[in-house]
């Protein structure tokens, strides 16, 4: 439908004309057409003008029915809302300001603000980001000599899986007209039903061993004697000794206290001897970095959603998934891990040792 203005609906009637000068709806179209050429009009509009006319005694449009419009005081005062505090929820700003949730949102992203989800990042104690520094730098110089260094460490860790329990990340949003990186400090450990353990190298993964109960230093050590290293004389074999893994390869664990027993360090020493990453190892484990370690920032968290895609029924069921999933991983993605490894180590020292992980999608992007 042609959208007049009100001095086109005039002359319309002008054209019209009155008394015995009335033209017909055809000569006004036509009269219109050539006056206006690019505004062209059929007779049916010339009678709705010409009615519209008779009933309210003017051609000017009529307010709209439906909602109210929002008055400027109301939007200002919800864009004030939202600057005194970034996380006050969008329903309370409605309730405050007499106006329904949508129009809220609707305001806000008129003026270019944005919810960006929250993003959870592990905590950092005081002298963290220097030891975080200092290990990175040191990892790098020997990468930056030895290309194929990171394919010889055998990335270690234990995670704990559950029947049943997820953290709702959906529900924090910070509105802002820029992405503020908006983070929350979280806990990395919670103790739960089934303790696995798991490690990556080159291009594959490790495991998983399974523990009963709680894992103490006994039994680490244990574990380390009578499963693991033995296991790994077999995929790495030492020519001069068959009980110790071959000579280039490294082994790295964090700081965790079944880790730091003197026992278990004594043992790494003698099967590792200078070439184990951890807690007083030669290479000294930054405490608090799971950005930093393959288990944490890739396998633990592709694990549990392949695994709970359809959720377990029973802790043998779980342990059954844990087993085929990690089986499934391809060696690409294992290779592709490990790229990803070095470039974190880069990252940590652009930040001087603090977290990083927020900001690696805007990096990468």
């Amino acid at each position: 439908m042609v959208k007049l203005s009100e001095t086109q609906r005039i002359d319309i009637l002008i054209m019209i004309g009155c008394g015995d000068r009335i033209r017909t709806q055809n000569q006004v179209c036509e009269m219109f057409n050539t006056k206006y050429p690019d505004t062209q009009i059929t007779q049916s509009t010339v009678s709705r003008v010409e009615r519209k006319f008779r009933e309210a005694g003017h051609v000017r449009d009529l307010p709209r029915s439906g909602r109210p419009s929002i008055s400027d005081n109301k939007k200002l005062n919800v864009v004030l809302s939202i600057e005194e505090n970034p996380h006050k929820p969008t329903h309370e700003i409605a309730l405050n300001n007499e106006m329904g949730k949508s129009s809220v949102i609707r305001i806000l992203k008129k003026e270019k603000y944005h919810p960006y989800k929250i993003k959870l990042i592990h905590e950092l104690n005081e002298d963290d980001s220097d030891r975080r520094l200092e290990f990175c730098e040191t990892l790098m110089n020997i990468c930056n000599n030895d290309r194929f260094f990171t394919r010889r460490i055998i990335f270690s860790d234990e995670s704990t899986f559950c029947l049943n329990g997820v953290v709702n990340r959906q529900n924090y949003r910070y509105w802002s007209s820029t992405n503020p990186n908006w983070t929350i400090e979280a806990h990395t450990q919670y103790p739960q039903s089934v303790n696995v353990w798991a490690g990556i190298v080159n291009d594959r993964v490790i495991g998983p061993y399974f523990f009963d109960g709680t894992l103490t230093d006994q039994r680490y050590l244990e574990f380390l004697r009578n499963e693991l290293i033995p296991d790994v004389c077999l995929m790495f074999p030492n020519a001069n000794n068959p009980n110790i893994p071959g000579y280039s390869i490294w082994f790295q664990q964090d700081g965790a206290p079944p880790h730091f027993s003197r026992e278990v360090r004594q043992y790494l020493n003698e099967v590792f001897p200078g070439r184990w990453i951890g807690r007083r190892g030669q290479l000294e484990w930054p405490a608090r970095s799971p950005d930093l370690t393959p288990m944490d920032f890739f396998l633990w968290g592709y694990l549990k959603h392949r695994v709970y895609v359809n959720k377990p029924n029973s802790v043998e069921e779980l342990k059954n998934k844990i087993t085929y999933e990690i089986q499934q991983i391809p060696p690409e993605m294992i290779h592709n891990v490990l790229e990803e490894f070095e470039l974190r180590l880069a990252y940590c020292q652009e930040v001087n040792g603090a977290q990083f992980e927020h900001l690696l999608k805007s990096r990468l992007e």
